[in-house]
């Protein structure tokens, strides 16, 4: 980062307000005099422009959508009514009805511009709108830059009110960077004040920030994304802009380089100078219709947001969220926290949106350090300065994984680590019949995690659970639009109490797994468990529950069942008592199998693929010890780097790579190992950081089906997820396992997930 001060004032700025004003306050008056009188001009090139996006802000609902000119936005050719709901017919119905509208108009413009005369009313106010500027040029350029743009007032109002909860913090966290207080206004543009907000591509929060962006300026990992909190996002925020502001001189290039990039900008006004000029002349690489239009979206939201009542009436704005923060010395699970303060984990959350589904789950702690909010006008303050001793840990759990392998069950799995399998099954989302596949990176639950969720299986349809050779990657086949997958309803569960020491299970946990077993009906295993149950019990009774088996289920015999497994399994008539007083397990919700799901078991969105362990460890003879890895989707040397604590030029002589030369899909990199970071850590961030990209993604959004995209010459896989598919690089890769990405030919077929965002 260009200013180390910056990183440390994010990571201590409670304590720091004062020198934090005072820096905003040099920074400020260092500030050219024109920018502090007038930091944001409305230049005549753009208004048009910014007389669209009011309108969209302000005028037309998500149920209406304008067809215009994707340059000269004063060019809307018609008002179309459109669904606004979430369901995949409805996304068909819109696309149909957009894309016949955007024919007709194309087809009109072409007549124009041949020189006929307009035919109807129609054509003869399509021509009117260009007025001097219908030259035949114009009129077959505007034929082919016809576009949709759905309106946001609804959405935009809704924001207003959410920003009510934060403005006067955003605002106030920027003058303290020295900054003008209005860009409080740009999430209106990124989000919509929206606190979940989660692109396609990974831009999280109300700013909206890249990971890899991000990064410069927050903690992103497995537990924490600051990204997602508004107060630590801002003042990341802040100081983007800022360095935007110094680098680029100029308002209008430091918010347009937010969304494009500072170097891209910085290219732009070496090329063209002043913006208008580059607004007007420049096409740059993937400076397109966003980058392009983002200054003027700015100054119209900012002119909605503060005059929201003469755009929308009377406004309830969400009271201002006033808290108290203390910091944390030690590591902390926040279910206790929660029962410690005496307010609820939803709670703690929404003052701390930060953390992670995993802290909020109990598979990970709230991190030592962590600067935690608490309601301000709750008793909480008292006992949250002084928590108990007990409460603090002085290490964060650790995360453990498998890779499967021909051969495996989660049955095997789950014994060999220590687990239940209806705790591997939860853990992972398994179907009822815990079918697991070769390359699948199994999250193997830890012993001493608070509970349990017992994932439900059913007989229906079971069968063994022994890994596929391979996924089905050539199902689905035609129609262009598949079924969706039905791993993506999670199993119906109930939770279960227990937690066993490590590498033992508990006596409730075996019977659990003896309740899977019969349902799996796979004889071996209902022996198998029947067996661990039976050597989990201290108290001299055995499991009785096999006399039940051989009556219900004679062709058994001679199915493998081993005689002392089967004999133990006989050798008591106390069918599911768990103690001699009758009690019984817990109630069992069994979920039953589609029949699509064999299928699509590829594609369970709670497990990574990837080859993520490091392959093989070799002593080099000058005494280092290194590790061989394959470089996965959404990797880079800087990731490695990062896990490995070290430069990344060190992974670059290492692996005799100039500076600037790229790496590739599945190529084989040495890493070191001898540098104090152990082959176990690092494979725990790598799986960390993959297994946080799936989870962000599939808690936005959901597949709806599957479509075929055939690839065309000059096609690339980068091109294609970004701007064709807009979609992450790793779903594309999840659904098209055999596929080797970075090396398409013409004629290859794509499988391209349809994906709908969920509904909050």
């Amino acid at each position: 980062m260009k200013f180390a001060w910056c990183t440390h004032f994010l990571r201590s700025w409670s304590g720091a307000v004062g020198v934090a004003a005072l820096l905003g306050a040099l920074f400020f008056f260092s500030c050219p005099t024109g920018v502090q009188a007038e930091p944001f001009p409305v230049y005549d090139e753009i208004k048009p422009k910014v007389a669209f996006w009011k309108d969209i802000y302000s005028r037309y609902p998500s149920t209406q959508g304008l067809l215009h000119d994707r340059f000269d936005l004063d060019l809307v050719y018609a008002v179309l009514e459109v669904e606004n709901t979430w369901d995949n017919a409805a996304r068909r119905r819109n696309r149909n009805q957009i894309n016949a509208g955007r024919e007709e108009y194309r087809a009109i413009l072409l007549h124009l511009a041949a020189g006929h005369a307009p035919r109807n009313a129609k054509e003869e106010r399509v021509l009117a709108l260009f007025g001097d500027r219908a030259s035949p040029e114009r009129l077959r350029r505007a034929a082919d830059n016809i576009r949709f743009q759905r309106g946001l007032k609804d959405r935009f109002r809704e924001g207003v009110i959410r920003s009510g909860a934060y403005l006067a913090q955003i605002k106030e966290i920027l003058r303290q960077y020295g900054l003008p207080e209005d860009l409080a206004y740009l999430p209106h543009v990124e989000s919509s004040f929206n606190y979940e907000a989660y692109s396609r591509l990974g831009a999280a929060g109300i700013w909206q920030f890249m990971r890899a962006t991000g990064r410069q300026y927050m903690t992103i990992d497995y537990v924490l994304d600051e990204r997602r909190d508004p107060i630590r996002a801002t003042h990341a925020a802040a100081q983007l802009l800022r360095e935007n502001h110094q680098r680029l001189g100029n308002w209008p290039l430091a918010i347009t380089a937010y969304n494009h990039g500072a170097t891209g900008m910085i290219r732009a006004r070496n090329q063209h100078g002043d913006y208008p000029s580059i607004i007007r002349h420049y096409s740059g690489n993937r400076f397109g219709f966003a980058s392009r239009n983002f200054y003027s979206e700015f100054l119209a939201a900012r002119e909605v947001a503060k005059n929201a009542e003469r755009y929308f009436g009377p406004l309830d704005l969400e009271p201002q969220r006033r808290s108290h923060e203390i910091v944390l010395s030690g590591y902390v699970s926040l279910a206790e926290l929660a029962a410690h303060l005496g307010v609820d984990v939803a709670t703690l959350h929404r003052y701390n949106q930060g953390l992670r589904e995993p802290v909020l789950q109990g598979e990970k702690y709230v991190p030592k350090g962590y600067h935690l909010r608490l309601p301000a006008d709750q008793p909480t303050v008292r006992l949250a300065s002084a928590l108990p001793d007990t409460m603090l840990r002085q290490a964060q759990r650790r995360s453990a994984f498998y890779t499967v392998r021909r051969g495996d069950t989660a049955w095997e799995i789950a014994r060999r680590h220590g687990v239940s399998l209806s705790a591997l099954m939860a853990a992972n989302q398994l179907n009822s019949r815990a079918t697991i596949y070769a390359g699948q990176n199994l999250r193997i639950p830890g012993v001493d995690e608070p509970a349990v969720m017992l994932a439900a299986a059913s007989g229906a349809g079971a069968g063994k659970t022994r890994v596929a050779e391979a996924p089905p990657a050539q199902e689905p086949t035609a129609p262009a639009t598949a079924a969706a997958p039905p791993v993506e309803a999670a199993p119906e569960v109930v939770a279960v109490a227990g937690e066993p020491a490590p590498g033992q299970v508990t006596e409730q946990a075996a019977a659990e797994d003896y309740q899977v077993a019969g349902a799996l009906a796979d004889p071996r295993e209902v022996a198998a468990a029947g067996a661990r149950l039976a050597s989990a019990r201290d108290n001299g009774w055995s499991l009785a529950m096999a006399e039940r088996v051989a009556e219900s289920r004679p062709d058994y015999v001679g199915e493998g069942v081993a005689p002392e497994a089967a004999g133990e399994l006989l050798s008591s008539r106390r069918a599911l008592s768990l103690s001699g007083n009758g009690s019984r397990l817990p109630a069992m919700t069994m979920a039953v199998a589609g029949a699509g799901e064999p299928a699509t078991g590829a594609v369970n969105p709670a497990v990574v693929w990837g080859n993520l362990s490091v392959e093989e460890v070799r002593d080099l003879a000058d005494g280092r010890r290194v590790g061989y890895i394959r470089v996965e989707v959404e990797e880079t040397l800087g990731h490695y780097a990062d896990w490995l604590s070290i430069p990344t030029q060190e992974l670059r002589r290492l692996n005799g790579f100039p500076f600037g030369r790229p790496i590739r899909l599945e190529q084989r990199l040495m890493i070191p190992l001898d540098r104090g970071v152990e082959q176990a850590f690092f494979e725990e961030q790598r799986y960390e950081y993959h297994k946080s990209l799936e989870e962000d993604f599939y808690a936005a959004y959901r597949v709806d089906g599957v479509e075929t995209y055939r690839v065309r010459p000059g096609d690339n896989i980068w091109q294609l997820s970004h701007d064709e598919f807009e979609l992450p690089l790793w779903l594309i890769r999840k659904y098209n396992p055999e596929l080797v990405l970075d090396r398409l030919r013409p004629g290859d077929e794509i499988r391209v997930p349809v994906v709908l965002a969920r509904q909050r």
